[in-house]
């Protein structure tokens, strides 16, 4: 029997490198597994995948290129410069020019970040896991967007939901991060689809990110260059890390105590969301312009010299998923104050100083305690060893492997894990997503599992446009149809020109038929009817052929798929709904 194969999809990691060079959080995390995973020392542990925009497929990702970009990453620095310029190139002539991946039966199809939003990704997922066999298996880190909207863009909340609804459709086990995030997972997964069951693991993400080797030593910031103490807080400044809570702490503490016995504040993070009222603080309050040093875009060799030097470091969030600052200031054996909720109590264990969360008192008496007390806060030090144990990002690595590798019940293909309306018409349309609390229907996404092959365009408003390239809709049938079907397809033709296409229909293990010749003209938008003799349950196909690439479009969309229905042939009442519908007769309501 062939080994099991782990193969991490890159997309997402890859995207957000063409935007940012300096990691944080999500990519952060994604690098140090990945680093760990392909270390040149060891055993590679991940098979490497990229979707290609370019090919519409999965591609071959080289290994060393990409612990290259990781490197780079790192290191930090500017996006323009030549060094990083050439990876970034050599890239995108990888995703561009790659060959297929070659998907093995029984792979493991790993998603380490927010992989999947984009449909035809998400289409080719489906079809990977459809031809292959192949496991999709999702790294959940938090579902913040959902439990913490306040802290979010609407657009976010909203993206997220249907991001996570779409991922709940294809995938077949997930791992989360922390026991706190494999909670929320269970509970949004099932107020969105409560009929299934999706198997989740933990994956604590209790390791130190490993030294980088820096061509040379990172500039130490100016205002710290003589030396005096800080106090480091890593963070993005959002409206989720509550900085103000931190910042008034901070104000008063040098308003009781004074500047000459109170450290600098150190803040490492880019402005994020909701970040105005926190630099509005900052600017405001003559204290904070003296003793608050905010820097940007810090390498990971720079930041690794700030938790080394710093007296202690403070963490507040409103939610957290697991809290990477937290282990890392515990790895580099400092005492981290945090607010004691979600899951910071794991990532801090029985070493972190905890403070009720949103308490300013608190926070500002334990700094304190901290700060005036040297012993006190070297014997915290001390014990840091025994009370908590941080591992390798290798042990991690190794034991998502081991936590995806275990056996769990497996889940229905995805186009079957929402119930197939026999009798009610299919909409194309984009979906729409309402903002919290209410949340997206599942069927509203059901159009886009139906859809498989490479000539599909993306989601429009209104409809799904296809070109040139393998095009099918896979329908399910439930139950078997004696009496025969009638599945009625709704197809518009571009504003341009007329669309010529060939369908044909057939099922997975038979034969395909004659072809069948249509045309729609310019701009109009037709009903077409195919009857459908007697079958038993199982998977229709309907294949359709828009014919070669004409020269200068390429893929361009030639039909549009804007609904269909299926009924049974003798259903006359749900033919006789659906045409008065599309029509525009209506039956007069009682007065």
């Amino acid at each position: 029997m062939a080994e099991t194969r782990f193969v991490v999809d890159l997309t997402d990691l890859l995207e957000f490198l063409t935007h940012f060079r300096t990691p944080m959080g999500v990519a952060r995390v994604q690098m140090a597994l990945l680093e760990a995973g392909l270390a040149l020392d060891e055993d590679p542990l991940f098979e490497l995948t990229a979707f290609s925009a370019e090919q519409g497929r999965f591609v071959q990702f080289p290994a060393a290129l990409l612990l290259a970009l990781i490197q780079g990453g790192r290191q930090g620095g500017g996006l323009d410069e030549p060094a990083w310029l050439t990876l970034q190139e050599a890239r995108a002539t990888a995703c561009r020019e790659g060959a297929a991946f070659a998907f093995h039966p029984g792979d493991r199809l790993l998603a380490l970040g927010l992989t999947g939003r984009n449909p035809v990704q998400l289409r080719r997922l489906r079809e990977v896991r459809q031809a292959h066999r192949v496991l999709v298996c999702v790294l959940f880190y938090d579902a913040i967007p959902l439990a913490t909207p306040e802290h979010c863009e609407a657009s976010l909340s909203r993206s997220f939901a249907e991001h996570f609804l779409g991922l709940c459709l294809q995938m077949d086990r997930a791992v989360a991060i922390s026991d706190c995030a494999a909670r929320d997972f269970r509970l949004w997964q099932r107020r969105m689809l409560p009929h299934l069951d999706i198997p989740v693991g933990v994956m604590p993400l209790d390791a130190r990110f490993p030294a980088l080797s820096a061509p040379e030593p990172p500039e130490w910031p100016e205002r710290l260059a003589d030396g005096r103490p800080f106090v480091l807080c890593v963070a993005t400044i959002e409206s989720r890390k509550n900085h103000a809570l931190l910042l008034h702490a901070w104000l008063t503490l040098l308003r009781r105590h004074g500047d000459a016995v109170i450290p600098d504040l150190v803040l490492v993070g880019r402005p994020g969301f909701l970040a105005e009222p926190v630099l509005h603080l900052l600017q405001s309050a003559p204290e904070l312009r003296r003793r608050v040093i905010h820097l940007q875009d810090v390498g990971d060799a720079l930041l690794g010299q700030l938790y080394e030097r710093c007296l202690f470091t403070v963490f507040n969030s409103f939610y957290e998923g697991w809290g990477l600052p937290v282990t890392e200031a515990l790895a580099h054996g400092k005492i981290p104050l945090t607010p004691d909720h979600t899951s910071l109590r794991e990532a801090g264990g029985a070493a972190a100083q905890y403070f009720s969360p949103q308490s300013e008192p608190e926070l500002a008496d334990l700094a304190w305690n901290l700060i005036r007390d040297p012993a006190h806060r070297q014997h915290l030090e001390s014990k840091i060893a025994e009370r908590v144990r941080i591992r390798s990002w290798r042990e991690v690595a190794e034991g998502l492997i081991a936590t995806l590798s275990a056996e769990a019940p497996a889940l229905p293909d995805p186009v079957r894990r929402l119930w197939f309306p026999i009798g009610e018409r299919i909409v194309f349309e984009e979906p729409a997503v309402p903002d919290l609390p209410a949340l997206m229907r599942p069927f509203s996404l059901l159009h886009q599992l139906l859809c498989e092959g490479e000539g599909w365009a993306e989601q429009e408003r209104w409809a799904i446009g296809a070109g040139s390239g393998p095009v099918l809709l896979r329908l399910p049938l439930g139950a078997p149809a004696p009496d025969g079907l009638v599945l009625t397809l709704e197809i518009a033709a571009s504003v341009t020109v007329p669309a010529q296409f060939r369908l044909r229909v057939r099922r997975p293990e038979e034969a395909p038929g004659p072809w069948l010749m249509e045309e729609i003209p310019t701009g109009q938008l037709q009903l077409v009817r195919l009857d459908i003799a007697a079958c038993q349950a199982g998977d229709l196909l309907i294949e359709f052929d828009t014919g070669p690439p004409v020269p200068g479009e390429g893929r361009r969309p030639r039909i549009f798929f804007t609904g269909l229905m299926l009924c049974a042939a003798t259903d006359h009442a749900a033919q006789l709904r659906y045409l008065s519908a599309r029509s525009g007769i209506r039956s007069p309501r009682p007065a």
